[in-house]
């Protein structure tokens, strides 16, 4: 009797009659708005194909994913994903899309400076740079980008690039190539009482850079690239600033070429990568750069920065996000060129007018928001173009804190925020719209006891 018991129950076990979850067969998959873009292109962003077989239970979250993956493209405006079941085990499935208008023949007309609080501050419309570009999105349907760009004003730049080229029908591996070419008469040269120093020169460009850039991509899975560039650059300082700061880009050089190679590691499980509510964003950058061989100015560096994002949904309105940064660096000579730490790329709220040096780093991000507007759609019929008469916009709010340390063995007593505890905190407004664009309104105050209204263009907490 306990024998037909037990094997009764290993039946009801494995039995999928007595299953409580069911497998859902995907039948079919349509495509419908990609007027552009070539079908493979989105059934590459998909976590399913046609022919897989899903749990019930996961289906959902294999379609959200799927949307968030094709939205995330940056190729289209609005992505629906319905489902059709043809049977209780069979279903099909119907994405459609609107497609971004992908050709922006532009006049442009931009700041240029290490932040938009900076540029404002300053008051220097000659600190902007306007010209035409040209760029073409989604190349050939294929997620190609071709652009050359002519500017002037802060900076003389001339660029050319064409990236994200397919060498596999899977769409796993791809490469790239960018030329720069760019001379500016003002430029940082040096850091004061924790404050960059500018010098403007009305006869010569201070600074002018080559940039040669190859880049290869590994793209295994949805959500993992592996990125290797190799790059050429060609430096040239003028002699005033060599007077300024001898130790510019290292003991005494004025002219430095070099080669950087760096490698890349990311992995993107954000919701939404324009302004994640959900997920994480793993990156881990690793350089190095060394002069040419049998050159006259010998510089090596190194720097290794890991980087993570973290984003929670806490509740229908209520969302937290957190962000740990990583700087180790090693440089064959001082060089205040490859010191830049806090400032430029990487900021501390709290701190957008400070330049802050080193060879390394770490940071620690933390925020709360509230969403006073959840994500609506607003059509404006008064343009007669589809791709731009749709608007879709969010309000949130957010209440922030900022920690970090920089470590600097040649750090001065004047330039006193490097080696030291650095926190700050704050509030902030965002309104997150139109072709991913964040508007930003924050107070905050440091550490210092340093407080103010700062502006920004980009999400509080995101790559």
């Amino acid at each position: 009797m306990v024998r037909v018991v037990l094997c009764l129950s290993v039946l009801c076990l494995s039995d999928p009659v007595f299953s409580t979850d069911s497998n859902l067969v995907i039948n079919n998959i349509t495509i419908s708005g990609n007027i552009k873009t070539r079908t493979s292109i989105i059934l590459r962003e998909l976590t399913f194909q046609k022919g897989d077989t899903i749990l019930s239970s996961d289906f959902e979250r294999h379609l959200n994913r799927s949307r968030e993956n094709i939205l995330n493209t940056s190729l289209f405006n609005y992505v629906t994903i319905n489902a059709y079941n043809n049977s209780e085990k069979n279903t099909d499935i119907h994405i459609t899309v609107e497609e971004r208008w992908y050709f922006w023949p532009a006049l442009i007309f931009k700041y240029e400076d290490r932040n938009f609080s900076a540029w404002l501050k300053a008051k220097d419309l000659s600190k902007t740079k306007y010209g035409l570009s040209l760029e073409k999105y989604n190349f050939l349907g294929r997620k190609q980008n071709l652009r050359v760009s002519f500017l002037f004003g802060y900076a003389k730049q001339f660029e050319i690039s064409y990236k994200n080229i397919a060498l596999d029908r899977s769409r796993r591996h791809f490469i790239g190539a960018m030329a720069e070419i760019s001379r500016q008469d003002e430029m940082i040269f040096d850091t004061k009482n924790n404050v960059p120093v500018l010098f403007r020169s009305t006869f010569q460009p201070v600074l002018e850079i080559k940039k040669y850039t190859l880049n290869y991509t590994f793209r295994p899975m949805l959500n993992d690239l592996h990125n290797l560039y190799i790059n050429y650059f060609e430096y040239k300082v003028s002699d005033t600033i060599l007077k300024l700061n001898s130790d510019f880009l290292g003991e005494n050089i004025n002219e430095m070429d070099c080669f950087t190679i760096d490698y890349v590691y990311t992995k993107d499980n954000r919701d939404i990568k324009a302004y994640p509510l959900k997920g994480y964003y793993i990156e881990v950058l690793a350089g190095e750069t060394f002069s040419m061989p049998r050159s006259k100015n010998s510089i090596s560096s190194t720097v290794i920065i890991p980087n993570l994002y973290k984003f929670f949904e806490l509740g229908s309105r209520f969302h937290y996000a957190s962000n740990l940064t990583i700087k180790l660096s090693y440089n064959s000579t001082h060089s205040y060129f490859y010191s830049r730490s806090l400032g430029y790329i990487y900021n501390l709220h709290g701190f957008e007018y400070n330049t802050i040096e080193g060879e390394h780093f770490i940071i620690f991000k933390n925020l709360v928001k509230f969403t006073l507007l959840k994500p609506k759609i607003a059509e404006l019929k008064f343009l007669p173009l589809p791709k731009f008469n749709k608007i879709h916009y969010a309000v949130y709010l957010n209440l922030f804190t900022d920690c970090g340390y920089v470590s600097s063995k040649y750090a001065s007593l004047d330039n006193n925020y490097s080696n030291k505890f650095l926190y700050s905190g704050g509030i902030g407004l965002d309104m997150v719209t139109y072709y991913d664009k964040t508007l930003r309104a924050e107070y905050s105050v440091n550490g210092f006891g340093k407080a103010g209204f700062y502006f920004h263009l980009t999400a509080p907490i995101n790559k």
